[in-house]
């Protein structure tokens, strides 16, 4: 079997098991769902259906605790356990303390049946979670969150938190402050679940806008903010006094911690097939099976989510009742910090597309020039010479190449011989205008291409010119070039680069007539070029 098709094998597989997983959770949720339904179609005692809701809850959170515990362990045997084995215990605790207030919970209402007092160690633990959660995320995510700079990041934290903040003030915390509760221990302990969900929440939406794709994080991501989201709406809805048990608010709790659990088995099957966390282009997308986060504008455009929120919520509460001078000062202040953010991302672009545009211009620098000699090369000549005869200009080509080349490379060196292609392309350059092209083809071999809109440019005579000052600059000796001066001092490299010379064809579009093309062109003066190579050889 080829590795593609193992590849895609190990894909299909891995599928079938995200598929089998994510139904084995969604269990737990739809008895949850059913569960009063049920008990009110048969007529079953209220009792009985509080118990399986409430158990039910309790179970998925202490396996989600099981699980993690299970991770964490294999993290700690690790060769480098780090941050992830810390956040994984983390994780085990805030579930556990979760799934232990809830058991407290049910013996209240269906061993004890009697309304559970506030505070209680009920709260202790579902206030544990809200405390240990956050902690979780934020050792696990250490390595796997996308970094921009520190001013947005903190920037988005800030905008989150204060967001968050104004939306639970207006709906939860504001009417939690406001309410007549039994004790001050007991307003104390019922308004620590909204701040403790916004610091939740805040971490959540942290990781799931920038994680790089750790299956698992943003499954946990989900879960821990799915919880904070339940636990405000349980506050909101216990405040007005419409809170019941079986209802909507204990789906959510259980497909929380029914994705905290799946996601926690994900990433262990994952690694067993060799799928590591923050790997390449996987997201939370991915942990549907399909796409990946970075590409999703709704996950960018996450932490503006809870700011655009709080604003419509705010602005909707201001037509109903007078807006207090504190929430519009929080509103103003978000405002300008949204503002300051998409200004640092516009001064971001701006640097980032004027890098882009430097390297442009350094890669086409390295694609069509020659990095000995600082000349154009092949493609560049080529593709100057097609523009000029597509444009109908007259011009005029010249090949030149050097005569007993090797015989310098292997008495003075390679170094001597690079150092006599720069002082030809140099000597070359000085006879042509700086809009002339200059081109090193390859070798020994350089090419000149003269293009005027004049007519003269082409002819005859423009050819003449162009031979005669290309033989007065390259008849110098290239001894007494100064980048050769180190080579000429010794007897037997005086006498090679004395010996040096160079042949050169030289051709106009006009000796050929007609429009001719750029190979005829090209084939022309490299015959011209070789007759003269011949001819000197003869001499010789």
């Amino acid at each position: 079997m080829t590795s593609r098709a193992a590849h895609r094998g190990r894909r299909r597989s891995g599928d079938r098991w995200r598929s089998r997983l994510w139904l084995l959770a969604a269990l737990p949720v739809l008895l949850v769902a059913l569960a009063d339904p049920l008990q009110r179609l048969f007529d079953l005692p209220p009792t009985l259906g509080t118990a399986v809701v409430g158990v039910t809850e309790a179970g998925v959170a202490a396996a989600a605790a099981v699980l993690a515990g299970l991770r964490a362990r294999r993290e700690s045997a690790a060769s480098r356990p780090g941050r992830r084995a810390r956040g994984w215990w983390l994780l085990a605790a805030a579930t556990g303390s979760w799934a232990a207030g809830q058991v407290v919970w049910v013996v209240y209402e269906t061993v004890l049946r009697v309304e559970v007092p506030s505070p209680s160690f009920a709260d202790l633990g579902f206030l544990g979670f809200g405390l240990l959660a956050p902690l979780a995320v934020l050792a696990l995510s250490r390595g796997a969150v996308r970094t921009t700079s520190r001013v947005r990041s903190l920037l988005d934290g800030v905008i989150v938190a204060g967001a968050l903040f104004l939306l639970s003030w207006t709906l939860v915390l504001g009417p939690v402050v406001h309410h007549e509760a039994p004790s001050a221990l007991a307003l104390v302990t019922f308004a620590a679940y909204p701040v403790s969900d916004i610091i939740t929440l805040t971490a959540a939406i942290a990781v799931l806008s920038r994680t790089r794709a750790d299956t698992a994080l943003v499954g946990i991501g989900a879960g821990v903010g799915l919880m904070a989201v339940s636990d405000s709406m349980f506050v909101y809805l216990s405040t007005a006094g419409e809170f019941s048990t079986g209802g909507l608010l204990d789906v959510l709790w259980t497909a929380a911690f029914s994705t905290l659990a799946a996601s926690t088995l994900l990433v262990s099957r994952e690694r067993r097939t060799g799928h590591e966390p923050g790997g390449p282009v996987r997201g939370a997308a991915h942990l549907w099976g399909r796409g990946s986060v970075h590409g999703s504008a709704a996950v960018r455009a996450l932490p503006y989510v809870p700011f655009a929120i709080a604003t419509a919520v705010v602005v909707l509460e201001a037509t109903r009742h007078p807006m207090p001078g504190t929430t519009l000062a929080v509103l103003v202040v978000l405002m300008t910090l949204v503002f300051v953010r998409q200004a640092l991302v516009v001064l971001d672009n701006v640097q980032l597309t004027h890098e882009l545009q430097e390297r442009s211009l350094a890669l086409a620098q390295m694609a069509y020039s020659d990095p000995l000699t600082g000349v154009a090369n092949r493609a560049a000549f080529t593709a100057a010479l097609e523009d000029a005869l597509e444009a109908g200009a007259p011009l005029v080509t010249a090949f030149c190449d050097l005569d007993s080349f090797k015989a310098v490379n292997d008495a003075c060196g390679h170094s001597t011989g690079d150092a006599l292609l720069v002082a030809v392309a140099t000597r070359l350059r000085e006879v042509v205008r700086s809009h002339d092209v200059v081109a090193r083809l390859g070798g020994d071999e350089f090419a000149i291409l003269v293009r005027d809109d004049d007519d003269a440019a082409g002819s005859d005579a423009a050819a003449a010119a162009l031979r005669s000052r290309l033989a007065t600059a390259l008849s110098v000796p290239f001894s007494l070039d100064p980048q050769l001066a180190s080579a000429a001092a010794d007897p037997r490299g005086l006498q090679v680069l004395e010996a040096v010379s160079v042949s050169l064809g030289v051709v106009s579009t006009a000796e050929l007539g007609g429009s001719p093309t750029a190979e005829e062109l090209l084939h022309e003066a490299d015959q011209r070029m070789y007759s003269t190579k011949r001819a000197r050889q003869t001499v010789r």
